[in-house]
């Protein structure tokens, strides 16, 4: 790897994070608006929860060759290529909406969306410590991180309101026009690149790069147990902001796409302030205090349970629900950032991509299945939606002390 780089805040993480930043913008407006139309279209958990487990399979399938890709060719190439393909995804979203019912369009277009997020996720990941000296990995991890909620926090807000005022073409058209500008962006930015000499097809080599990397990650302890917290995360957390706080508030509280997407928003800024709360605490917090944060983070879901269940005034119940989930969602996205940070450094240089990728991979096949399986529970159990929260957060709680004690 190219050492040369002395100072954290050089011109090309700069090029990067702000390529990133439209990238994620895009792809957030389009993860808020698109699974919204569909549930406000139909009225029904269960498709929204089916759409967004279908546009987690080529994640979950095709991440882990997204990780080899990323060791075994150009990152910058990659990442243009992607979002180029993203631009011309919804296009074609657009040509298939006015032919095609909205609910397979909407399934197609996530497919193939996701595919190529599978390739750009590892390759966005492991491009970091390329770009920025080593000791200043964990800010630059931060730094991006922070980025990326700022997009999480922002695009529902942004997305709701344009939703509701303008509708989903006009969301599809800003979308494309991101992406076009990340293109751009990419193109002038430079990562190094020593390309591996591959002594077996293809084929043999993604299958031997892809054993290597789990190897390392299977024989390492606290990369194990990443690995669990992450299936954690995706299976009980991430539905949480997906499924379950958009279907309450629009169904069950009644409210409109404008307050489904500022919730969704102060929700997700729950990430920047542990991020902020991280960098306070220093070393005091560290990847073997997994189980503790994850156990308060569980713990965060019973007032929203309790206040489903008890309230019936509308503004406190909606209160009540953004603050109890904007709690679980910031202790979350401190084990991701502590989790990422601990794999990038502990990992060799030259599977870096490759253990990345099924870090990431293991996120989104919990999230693939915690999605599905939240839309039908809230589609079947909306009345009795508090309960089915005390429940969640009961197995969440059981699973963090059971399975996620990291050793000093």
């Amino acid at each position: 790897m190219d050492r040369a780089v002395r100072t954290l805040w050089n011109k090309n993480f700069l090029l990067y994070i702000t390529g990133m930043e439209f990238n994620l913008i895009a792809t957030n407006l389009l993860k808020f608006a698109l699974p919204l139309y569909v549930l406000l279209e139909t009225g029904n958990p269960a498709l929204m929860g089916t759409i967004l487990a279908f546009g987690a399979i080529p994640l979950a399938l095709f991440i882990p060759i997204g990780g080899v890709a990323a060791d075994r060719f150009s990152k910058k190439n990659i990442m243009v290529l992607m979002n180029f393909a993203s631009a011309i995804a919804i296009i074609a979203y657009l040509g298939m909406s006015g032919t095609m019912a909205v609910v397979p369009a909407t399934i197609i277009f996530f497919l193939l969306f996701s595919s190529f997020e599978s390739m750009l996720s590892p390759t966005s990941e492991a491009s970091v410590p390329f770009l920025v000296p080593k000791d200043d990995l964990v800010r630059a991890n931060s730094v991006t991180w922070i980025l990326a909620i700022f997009s999480t926090v922002g695009s529902p807000i942004i997305g709701g309101f344009i939703l509701a005022r303008f509708g989903l073409i006009a969301v599809l058209y800003i979308s494309v026009a991101l992406y076009v500008l990340a293109t751009v962006v990419k193109l002038i930015m430079k990562i190094p690149f020593t390309k591996q000499k591959a002594e077996m097809s293809l084929s043999r080599t993604i299958i031997s790069d892809l054993k290597e990397g789990t190897r390392f990650a299977i024989q390492e302890q606290k990369i194990r147990k990443i690995l669990l917290a992450s299936l954690f995360i995706g299976l009980f957390l991430i539905p949480l902001s997906s499924i379950a706080l958009p279907v309450l508030v629009s169904i069950r509280l009644g409210m409109e796409e404008t307050f489904v997407g500022l919730a969704t928003g102060i929700v997700a800024f729950g990430g920047t302030a542990s991020i902020l709360l991280l960098g306070l605490l220093g070393e005091r917090v560290n990847i073997t205090k997994t189980r503790s944060i994850f156990t308060i983070c569980s713990l965060a879901i019973i007032p929203a349970g309790f206040g489903v269940l008890w309230i019936t005034d509308t503004t406190f119940v909606f209160i009540v629900l953004i603050a109890s989930f904007f709690i679980a969602d910031g202790l979350s996205t401190m084990v991701v950032v502590l989790a990422s940070s601990y794999i990038g450094e502990k990992t060799p240089e030259h599977i870096i991509g490759k253990v990345m990728s099924l870090y990431i991979a293991a996120i989104y096949i919990g999230g693939m299945a915690g999605n599905y399986i939240f839309g039908i529970l809230f589609r079947n159990f909306i009345d009795t939606a508090g309960i089915l929260l005390l429940i969640i957060a009961g197995f969440a709680i059981a699973y963090s002390l059971l399975f996620l004690r990291m050793k000093e």
